[in-house]
């Protein structure tokens, strides 16, 4: 009975660490304590994002510094590039990972990410800020 038990889980802990190696494989390294590269100011008013387009190199590390003058909310940024499939890996990595970033008004947020994969990114209002909210969107598009 004892050898029943062993074999499945010895081949689950193989299995197990396969696969985190292979998640390992496919992170492109990065320096997440240096300095960024590129900053850039990310204002969400009216309902709007301003830039709606946000440009930045694969691989650069830029700080996002977001602010919401008139009215507290949220900013999500999807790490998944737009028409991923299930098994697309995320191509953005967040220095301090979040799915959804409260700004407070009048406040400025700094947030750090890598475009490690060559693509289109949606950004978006997270939190309901009104009857307009569905119409805050952005793009961060990571250029090769």
């Amino acid at each position: 009975m004892k050898a029943k038990f062993v074999v499945p889980f010895t081949a689950a802990i193989v299995l197990l660490f396969s696969f985190a190696t292979g998640l390992h494989a496919q992170h492109v390294t990065h320096d997440d304590n240096g300095p960024p590269a590129k900053s850039v100011t990310l204002t969400a008013k009216n309902f709007q994002f301003d830039p709606t387009i946000i440009h930045i190199k694969a691989g650069q590390k830029v700080r996002l510094y977001v602010t919401a003058p008139d009215s507290t909310l949220g900013l999500r940024i999807n790490p998944f590039p737009d028409g991923a499939t299930n098994a697309t890996p995320p191509g953005l990595y967040f220095v301090f990972g979040e799915d959804c970033w409260k700004l407070r008004k009048g406040e400025t947020l700094p947030i750090d990410v890598v475009g490690d994969t060559p693509g289109t990114y949606t950004y978006t209002c997270c939190k309901g800020c009104g009857k307009e909210h569905k119409s805050m969107k952005g793009q961060l598009i990571v250029d090769p």
